[in-house]
């Protein structure tokens, strides 16, 4: 009886091995879109399209693994993954302003995707789609550039159907870079990942975004660690030249008026985009909360109504703009625990699984919520998705990654 097991399990692995279901197809469009997800908010009358595909894809997930898969594939090693989705969930609960609006649809959303991608098998033909996915992606984000490229010294700012943050434009397409740069490897498509950096890189500067140049550059700085040989340092000399020389335009004025965003002078006057006396502000709250708040947080969403900062010149009060001062506040000293445990445990399993892609893209992910509360933004539940499904599909014995 057990060797009859073994023997289906082996055609259901081989049988699945070239297989595409149909949740597939969707997540892959879902992926193309996702750098311009926004800008597509009005397309249609009500929800947004990116809403519309998540829970298309949400539900056939759900019937692939009731009906096809009819069982769980989740491992042990992602338990921390699962905790910190369904605290921050419940979190709700203990929220007295809590209000289902769109921070929490999205989040509930993420959680969903996160579930339902890894708990059940992904083929090679799949990841392939995928693969191809991101580099539709980076068309997309290049022709929606050239529709919408700024007067001089202006910001990029993306409109489709409406207008795009361009801090969200720019850390969502630093992340997809992170496949780029393992695809720098095959030397078969070594001109298209270059040109798919260099435009990226470009397309970063010109939306004045320093989040999406610290994500970029976070990403950059673990691969090279994983590159073996002179190549390492050579690539290392560029890019401080190429930094350098970026930071002296900057300081001095010289070229586009954009690149003075990125100076060390207009960094420390604006406070970091204003966001260091956010910070300030909900660190101080904590500091005076009471020891329930203090451990459990005040729930998930309760961020603006619980710090209460308001800047100058403005009405509403700021949502934290850093996902782990977030977390603190939200969930308390259990909330932050788990943020980093999940963290850990994605690592740890893209490590064991020698995912380079997986662990440049969590990378990406954690800078980016450096500066903004990425904990709600799409690229979350991308960052879990490749550091749990992907695997290299053109070398036999992939080299270990740190």
């Amino acid at each position: 009886m057990t060797e009859q097991v073994l023997k289906k399990e082996k055609l259901l692995l081989n049988a699945d091995k070239w297989q595409v279901r149909p949740s597939s197809w969707i997540l892959a469009v879902y992926i193309a879109l996702m750098p311009v997800s926004t800008a597509l908010a009005d397309l249609f009358a009500g929800p947004s399209v990116m809403t519309l595909f998540a829970g298309i894809y949400i539900m056939v997930s759900l019937l692939e693994v009731v009906f096809i898969y009819r069982r769980l594939e989740a491992d042990i090693g992602l338990l921390p993954v699962y905790a910190y989705f369904l605290f921050t969930m419940a979190s709700c609960l203990w929220n007295e302003y809590f209000d289902a609006d769109w921070y929490f649809g999205q989040f509930a959303i993420t959680t969903a995707i996160v579930f339902c991608i890894t708990v059940k098998r992904v083929s090679v033909k799949e990841i392939k789609l995928f693969k191809l996915a991101m580099y539709i992606s980076i068309l997309i984000a290049v022709i929606s550039t050239l529709m919408n490229l700024p007067k001089p010294g202006k910001r990029l700012m993306i409109w489709i159907t409406s207008y795009m943050d361009p801090n969200d434009f720019a850390c969502g397409l630093a992340i997809v870079v992170s496949l780029f740069l393992v695809e720098l490897m095959n030397k078969k498509r070594i001109i298209l990942n270059v040109l798919c950096v260099a435009a990226v890189g470009i397309i970063v500067l010109m939306s004045g975004s320093r989040g999406g140049l610290l994500t970029m550059g976070c990403i950059v700085m673990v691969w090279l660690f994983n590159l073996k040989g002179p190549i390492r340092m050579k690539i290392l000399l560029a890019l401080i030249a190429f930094v350098a020389i970026v930071l002296f335009c900057a300081e001095n004025g010289i070229g586009p008026k954009i690149l003075y965003r990125f100076s060390i002078t207009r960094l420390i006057s604006d406070g970091g985009g204003g966001r260091m006396p956010i910070w300030k502000a909900g660190i101080e709250k904590f500091l005076t909360s009471d020891p329930l708040h203090v451990i459990f947080g005040y729930g998930h969403g309760s961020y603006t109504t619980s710090v209460r900062y308001v800047a100058i010149g403005h009405d509403d009060p700021y949502i934290a703009h850093n996902m782990f001062i977030n977390a603190l506040l939200e969930g308390g000293l259990v909330g932050l625990g788990l943020i980093v445990s999940c963290f850990a445990a994605l690592y740890r399993y893209a490590a064991k699984h020698k995912n380079l892609f997986g662990i440049l893209a969590l990378t990406g992910f954690i800078a980016e919520g450096l500066t903004l509360d990425a904990q709600v933004y799409r690229t979350f539940a991308f960052a879990v998705a490749m550091a749990v499904i992907w695997r290299e599909t053109t070398k036999e014995k992939p080299e270990n990654v740190r």
